[in-house]
């Protein structure tokens, strides 16, 4: 055979392998865009709110913190919290638990999780693991190891500005983002130190509306929030209430922070309309 025929041969089969590499990566690709498309991005649901987030919504493989609006709305930041996690459970993907961990302290302050609480907030009890832990460094670890792991969708744990400083919330983003999953960290006090949260929420309670049929009864849980910190993102304040049954969110009508909300009632109150109310956080 001559060199020029070689030569050619040697060309056809070069060019049949990089045929071959570009076709596996372009199956490659396809298989990472399926597998990306699966799993919904973790938005909040409502276009006002939506629009302050990055083009992804809520980080999910990172950390996050709320934190309450003043002494006694930790709560308040709590069921927050959990709302925000049941967004992410409410993927139709994610199959794991969500594991939150509690400070005996705190659970002296403001009391324990309450099971039936939980399910009306609509966390269903097999999708729910809860560890009570006296130290909070001790909190920490069972925080970034159970991240790290991959076994949960989300991780909500109690923190304090001491303990949960910009080095410790570091180690927790680099867990969440390990274990695909995501940390929600509730302070106790309003303004704790520096985080490497990706969003950074406070929480306050507002008076609840009463059901129409019946002007004593409870309303919907209605916090009043704000994102103060968003990578990509920027700052904004609402007024939400929390639909259960659907792991929504829905704006209360009225005015937010002097600014009303769109869509929503022009001649409402700055907090919720007026009638009977109870605080709910």
């Amino acid at each position: 055979m001559t060199p020029f025929r070689r030569g050619e041969e040697d060309l056809a089969s070069l060019l049949a392998g990089l045929r071959a590499h570009i076709t596996r990566l372009e199956q490659g690709r396809g298989q990472f865009e399926r597998q990306r498309a699966k799993s919904a991005p973790w938005l909040i649901g409502l276009d006002p709110i939506d629009r302050h987030l990055p083009a992804q919504g809520l980080q999910r493989s990172g950390l996050h913190d709320v934190s309450p609006r003043a002494h006694g709305d930790q709560p308040a930041a709590m069921g927050f919290a959990l709302a925000l996690a049941l967004r992410r459970l409410a993927d139709p993907e994610e199959r794991r638990p969500l594991l939150w961990c509690r400070l005996a302290a705190h659970e002296r302050e403001h009391g324990r999780l309450y099971g039936h609480g939980l399910a009306r907030l609509g966390l269903p009890r097999h999708r729910f693991v809860t560890a009570t832990l006296r130290k909070p460094a001790s909190l920490l670890w069972t925080m970034e190891e159970a991240l790290k792991s991959g076994a949960v969708a989300a991780v909500i744990g109690d923190a304090d500005a001491a303990h949960a400083d910009l080095t410790v919330t570091r180690r927790l983003s680099l867990a969440a983002k390990a274990g695909k999953c995501a940390a929600i960290l509730t302070f106790a006090r309003a303004e704790p130190a520096a985080t490497a949260s990706h969003t950074r929420w406070t929480a306050g309670t507002v008076p609840s509306v009463s059901p129409p049929h019946d002007a004593q009864a409870p309303g919907l849980p209605c916090w009043s929030i704000e994102l103060t910190r968003v990578r990509g993102g920027r700052p904004g304040a609402w007024i939400l209430e929390w639909h259960h049954a659907q792991s929504r969110f829905s704006l209360v009508p009225g005015f937010s922070r002097r600014t009303l909300h769109p869509g929503t009632d022009q001649g409402g109150t700055e907090a919720a309309a007026p009638g009977p109310a109870l605080r709910a956080g």
